[in-house]
């Protein structure tokens, strides 16, 4: 358990998500739990982060995948009360849990399934903001658990890598000419032949860099392809990891082998993706 309050050298990466975030804070209805899903190392816990930074009074974070001792306080009783004295309890004196003042971040709840699960009783008491984010919510999902899928009780939002947009305001390209590029778009207009090659340029730089926002962020900070290519491998061995991991021991060698082919697959002239899977042995 930690209150936020960390440094970063990373860039401040503008996210669309923002937005996505604030609306759901200022919601006049009933506002349920937000569960953000996404793949891995798109950006989900830093945005939730500075977010919660940035909006509330106090913030409380969990990382299910760092610590499993978490796990115990959703074993038992999904009393909304009995879990924010268990929640204070590993939290002492670092930060109030006050009704109406206090977000909780469930970060990487698919590995905690009681964790989500509670989260529809945290909708039905009302008191206190929740943000859940997930990496594996369709693979990991309930298994290990008999409680139900809280339906109806979470808002989810969808997040990705950053966009070719959100490159460019990484980049700097400011708003105003961003807008006029759309309009000239809109209008079929010619764009001016500066701008074009400058916005050419960049696409070709963001075929080659990507989304993930630590690969934006090497190449900010250095423009070294060499860096950038060893971050994307570093991404690429942690996927071909989760790919893995809830798999049966049967389908492992498989499910690799299916993912090395993707290269090979797309650049045949068909680019429908086929592949046989032909186990030894019968």
């Amino acid at each position: 358990m930690q209150f936020i309050g960390y440094n970063t050298i990373m860039n401040i990466l503008k996210r669309k998500i923002e937005k996505d975030l604030l609306n759901w804070k200022n919601k006049k209805t009933v506002k349920v739990p937000l569960v953000i899903r996404g793949c891995r190392q798109c950006g989900k816990t830093f945005i939730v982060k500075k977010f919660a930074e940035e909006n509330y009074e106090n913030v409380v974070y969990i990382n299910f995948l760092e610590n499993k001792d978490y796990y115990d306080i959703f074993k038992n009783s999904l009393n909304v009360v009995e879990l924010v004295k268990l929640i204070s309890s590993l939290v002492g004196n670092r930060v109030k849990i006050e009704p109406e003042k206090t977000v909780l971040i469930f970060d990487e709840i698919q590995e905690c399934p009681d964790a989500r699960a509670s989260l529809k009783f945290f909708k039905e008491d009302g008191r206190y903001d929740v943000i859940a984010t997930g990496s594996l919510l369709g693979i990991k999902g309930y298994k290990d658990s008999p409680r139900s899928i809280p339906v109806g009780a979470e808002e989810i939002i969808k997040m990705y890598p950053l966009d070719f947009e959100e490159f460019l305001w990484a980049v700097g390209i400011g708003e105003d000419i961003i807008s006029d590029l759309k309009e000239n778009l809109n209008k079929e207009l010619q764009v001016n032949q500066v701008l074009h090659n400058r916005l050419r340029k960049l696409l070709l730089e963001y075929i080659s860099v990507g989304g993930m926002p630590n690969v934006v962020n090497e190449f900010l900070a250095t423009n070294d392809m060499g860096n950038i290519l060893r971050t994307q491998r570093d991404i690429l061995d942690t996927y071909k990891d989760d790919m893995v991991k809830y798999a049966e021991n049967r389908d492992k060698v498989l499910i690799r082998e299916c993912f090395e082919s993707i290269p090979k697959q797309l650049s045949k002239e068909n680019k429908k993706f086929q592949y046989s899977l032909i186990k030894k042995g019968g």
